[in-house]
């Protein structure tokens, strides 16, 4: 037997096929004593091997609140608790929206009276994980299911394509029904939320990302701006001074264009060199340095 109190109730409940009443008697009286892991976005116990989510009745927290009114569900975190009524029941949801969850089933742990253990302080050992993380449950969870798919397909009647001779049919041997669906039954426990859900946060975080995009973007914006306005400023040699303002040089008086080399033929600036011309000057500099 596992040494996680978690691991062993919820492996006996998915063998049992999700029937709360046939596990053993001895277990259903045991209260279980938990360390809260956490209170929100989700309510996690732990028994300091793994942790899964605690679901509350209506009835255990109106009887929270009457006898302990000094502190806040929320605010026992890091805290140790002792259940004294508690049930387990199997539920078809989505994994990909339930951590605690794994092939779409997730077997609930729900807490219909509790106690605080205030003066009493929990330092675990290690740190827990996941319950559905781990590959001995998963994998019990993978046994259930494929026994009700066989059982499924053991009770249809299926025509089979002949071994020899004759002629068959693509369609026959094959299932077309819902036999790989979930079967067990179902719990319809009513549970509460005790607030600070995961959908609120998430939608405070979408707006400060929105608008903190838009002031981003008019900073980015407004830099790539600049940066444009230097690289044009650049480009067309222009020069400022320090006191901001455009030094464009002096005017030529003259309405005679200023004469240029190989005039009528270039049009470019007289900086530029072309390549044969810079073999032609280079040739000129080995000529003077010889004499």
């Amino acid at each position: 037997m596992s040494a996680s109190a978690f691991k062993t109730l919820y492996t006996q409940m998915i063998q049992n096929g999700g029937d709360y009443n046939a596990l053993p008697k001895d277990l259903l009286k045991k209260d279980l004593q938990v360390f809260v892991k956490e209170t929100k976005p989700y309510f996690l116990v732990s028994d300091s091997f793994f942790y899964v989510p605690a679901y509350f009745t209506q009835a255990a927290i109106t009887e929270y609140q009457s006898k302990f009114p000094q502190v806040n569900v929320l605010d026992l975190e890091n805290k140790v608790i002792v259940i004294t009524k508690w049930s387990l029941e199997l539920r078809r949801v989505n994994s990909t929206e339930v951590f605690t969850s794994y092939a779409g089933v997730e077997c609930r742990l729900i807490v219909h009276s509790f106690k605080p253990q205030l003066k009493e302080s929990l330092h675990p050992t290690r740190h827990p994980t996941n319950l559905y993380r781990d590959d001995e449950f998963k994998t019990t969870i993978q046994a259930f299911r494929h026994g009700q798919v066989v059982a499924a397909a053991a009770s249809k009647k299926v025509e089979m394509a002949p071994i020899t001779g004759g002629k068959g049919q693509v369609s026959q041997g094959i299932l077309a029904n819902s036999c790989g669906q979930w079967q067990f039954k179902e719990g319809n426990t009513k549970v509460v939320s005790l607030g600070g859900g995961k959908k609120a946060s998430q939608g405070a975080a979408s707006a400060v990302k929105s608008k903190g995009g838009k002031k981003v973007t008019k900073k980015v914006a407004k830099a790539s701006g600049k940066a444009a306005a230097a690289v044009d400023s650049l480009m067309s040699g222009a020069q400022k001074t320090k006191s901001g303002k455009k030094s464009t040089g002096k005017k030529s008086t003259t309405s005679k264009p200023p004469a240029t080399p190989d005039a009528g033929k270039r049009t470019g600036s007289t900086s530029n060199m072309t390549v044969a011309q810079y073999r032609a000057y280079l040739q000129q500099v080995k000529k003077l340095k010889k004499k």
